[in-house]
């Protein structure tokens, strides 16, 4: 993920603007992402679980359906992520937050052991009370499963917080 240009899409709010090691943050910590793609010039975005794994972004889904048949078709992406979302009212109607958008390309993971290591690395993240359970449950959906690393050409991240 060191091959891209951070902030190449410049913030206007300046002031907001979060430090490389703040959105890497963000990516850790946030739960849910959306990913947006195009399909024949219509965009169509859908909410995903993701990893943020040795400084990358990891993206899993099936070996079917509309989100993997435009990946292989369409490797051009555009994701979000937000974290530590409130609303709040200091003098004016206003959130608080911190979010990262990123654009690039998407790589199909064929390796099985990369594989076996991303899926090890989502259920730490979202079931790491059933640990135990991971590696018989990666054994048996590991070939019907696509890992895709999204390799971004631009990050950004940006954030208001509390005073």
């Amino acid at each position: 993920m060191e091959n891209f240009d951070f902030q190449k899409n410049k913030i206007r709010r300046q002031d907001r603007v979060l430090t490389k090691q703040e959105t890497e943050c963000v990516l850790h910590d946030a739960e849910y992402g959306t990913l947006a793609m195009c399909e024949n010039g219509i965009p169509y975005a859908v909410p995903i679980s993701f990893v943020f794994f040795r400084n990358e972004i990891w993206i899993h889904s099936a070996m079917g359906g509309r989100k993997f048949k435009i990946l292989s078709a369409e490797p051009q992406v555009h994701f979000s992520a937000a974290c530590h979302v409130k609303a709040a009212f200091t003098k004016y109607f206003t959130s608080f937050y911190e979010s990262v958008m990123a654009e690039g390309k998407i790589v199909f993971v064929t390796d099985e052991n990369e594989k076996r290591e991303i899926l090890l690395e989502f259920c730490k993240k979202y079931l790491p009370e059933h640990l135990a359970d991971a590696e018989r449950y990666i054994s048996h959906s590991i070939a019907k499963t696509a890992i895709f690393r999204l390799d971004p050409e631009s990050l950004t991240g940006k954030g208001q917080r509390p005073q």
